[in-house]
């Protein structure tokens, strides 16, 4: 049995372990993605920009027009990339800070990932202008990445669990 939590540093162990747990539902998440743009792209939605590299331009815009050239292409490209896992991370962390017990890979995991598809679907995209709202998507266009976030979120959770366990 899991102990109980007891101090700030529990605290901050659980929302570490959620952290980590983020990391792989979110790698989880871009290999199913990377499968159904193969192979079922009909399930992917229709993202007029991909959100990461739209987040490093909405900085970069930020930044005084002389020091735009010095930002290395790569760098860009390495942060655009990078914000995805960020996103991803940073579900793990408020689920590890929020149940610290962890709980059922299956249904946490089905919650934390639908919670996470709903952020981003119904909320901050579609108001970025980044994808139209789900309304006016394809039935696959919305079940595939909500599929992809249950994923995510049962690979997230699964993986705080174990950490868990041996922790």
């Amino acid at each position: 049995m899991r102990r109980q939590r007891n101090s700030f540093s529990d605290f901050v162990q659980d929302t570490v372990s959620g952290d980590v747990g983020g990391l792989v539902g979110t790698a989880a998440l871009w290999l199913a993605d990377s499968a159904m743009q193969k192979w079922a792209p009909s399930t992917t939605a229709p993202m007029r920009v991909e959100p990461g590299p739209y987040m490093v331009h909405q900085g970069h815009r930020m930044l005084p027009a002389r020091t735009w050239g010095m930002i290395p292409d790569k760098a860009e490209k390495t942060a655009a990339a990078g914000l995805s896992f960020c996103y991803g991370m940073t579900f793990g962390a408020i689920y590890g800070a929020l149940r610290p017990r962890g709980g059922s890979a299956l249904l946490d995991g089905a919650i934390l990932g639908t919670i996470c598809w709903a952020v981003g679907y119904l909320g901050w995209l579609p108001a970025a202008g980044i994808m139209p709202p789900v309304w006016r998507q394809k039935p696959g266009q919305v079940a595939g990445p909500i599929a992809q976030h249950a994923l995510y979120g049962v690979a997230a959770v699964g993986a705080y669990d174990l950490i868990k366990s041996h922790v």
